[in-house]
């Protein structure tokens, strides 16, 4: 999937978010892009990263070309994560829709980098994010 198709999903985030959108960033690997300019990132898979340099400018770097697998196994994680609080309800059947996943994947990557201490946390925001954008209306 290319992602500069969902150009303005992204943008709508970023504003929502408080970040300027002109911030967003399509690059052809994350981590290759990370490595380019000395910021760690050992997954070459990478789909997002929140990065700032050192004059505090903040960007979201967006790997053009996205795989399914990538994405699913992503996808997948939530799953595994939501099964330990509640096995009765899987929180990753909430995202059925590309736009769905892509938009939980990218809050997700704000919320890890906003400090949310650990990864459920994280997931629980994000999800709470795309409930107050609208995300899950019937």
């Amino acid at each position: 999937m290319n992602t500069r198709e969902y150009y303005e999903l992204f943008r709508y985030l970023m504003g929502e978010c408080c970040l300027a959108p002109e911030s967003l960033l399509f690059v052809e690997s994350v981590a290759g892009w990370c490595r380019e300019h000395s910021i760690p990132e050992p997954d070459n898979e990478k789909p997002f990263k929140f990065v700032s340099d050192d004059n505090k400018v903040f960007r979201m770097l967006i790997k053009e070309d996205l795989s399914d697998e990538v994405i699913q196994q992503r996808i997948n994680a939530l799953g595994v994560r939501s099964q330990l609080e509640n096995v009765v309800v899987d929180r990753a059947d909430l995202l059925d829709t590309e736009k769905k996943r892509l938009a939980y994947l990218f809050l997700r990557e704000l919320a890890v980098r906003s400090d949310k201490d650990n990864e459920r946390e994280a997931d629980k925001w994000a999800l709470e994010e795309m409930e107050k954008l609208g995300f899950f209306k019937q």
